[in-house]
């Protein structure tokens, strides 16, 4: 069968989810939450109300709104429901609040992947759990990625091509991209800093306690920091 004629068979039997091509050659699986229509909407929205109970949480925001269910939980529980598959490597997210959206070259992975998806959504009962491992893993995911940007390693992730002026507690040290790649990769495993060599990690796990862009140019960082806590050192292991 040609890709339009899967693309609309994919859609007729797999509603409120579906494809559409784009002319770069990808696929998308699309579920716009703020769009469905009265017959779908809110779409499966138990599982996420039932989460917010199990937490202790009122089911409402102060404005009206679910407290769980956009697009960014939807991907937490997609994520979770097909977590070590090797084809979710071949998948890309573009979620939203209103919705949830997932890209890839690979037409059959979205079919296959969509079809498995609603037939998981639809049974409340097989839902509820994969929601709230979902959305626990991703909660989990954030904390650890917030605590990595508060030290050393998190920023020279976050900006490899930056030039780093770092003033530590064993005296002042700058970093150029090579620095950054080397110290990341693991190709250099000690640090000089004015004359004296320390273990790489001893910078990469230093927290950062206070970081500004030169204003004239935007590729130089200048950070202070302090020796990470034991805390610090245990989360970002």
């Amino acid at each position: 069968m040609e890709t339009t004629g899967r693309i609309t068979a994919f859609n007729n039997a797999n509603e409120p989810f579906y494809i559409v091509e784009h002319s770069d050659g990808k696929f998308s699986l699309c579920l716009p939450l703020d769009m469905l229509p009265d017959e779908y909407y809110p779409y499966c929205q138990e599982a996420f109300d039932a989460y917010a109970e199990e937490i202790g949480a009122s089911k409402l925001q102060l404005s009206g709104g679910h407290r769980f269910g956009d697009g960014y939980d939807w991907q937490a529980a997609f994520t979770q429901a097909f977590a070590g598959d090797p084809n979710m490597k071949k998948i890309s997210f573009d979620c939203e609040a209103n919705g949830f959206f997932c890209t890839s070259h690979d037409l059959a992975i979205l079919e296959q992947y969509g079809a498995a998806f609603r037939e998981i959504c639809t049974d409340t009962a097989r839902f509820i759990p994969i929601v709230f491992q979902g959305i626990q893993r991703m909660e989990q995911l954030m904390k650890e990625q917030e605590r990595l940007m508060k030290t050393v390693r998190g920023q020279l992730m976050e900006n490899p091509n930056a030039i780093f002026h770092i003033m530590t507690p064993y005296g002042n040290v700058s970093l150029h991209p090579m620095d950054t790649k080397e110290l990341l990769d693991g190709t250099r495993t000690t640090i000089d800093i004015e004359g004296t060599h320390y273990a790489a990690f001893e910078l990469l796990d230093q927290e950062v306690t206070a970081s500004q862009t030169d204003l004239f140019n935007s590729n130089c960082i200048r950070m202070k920091t302090e020796e990470a806590s034991l805390d610090m050192i245990e989360q970002t292991m």
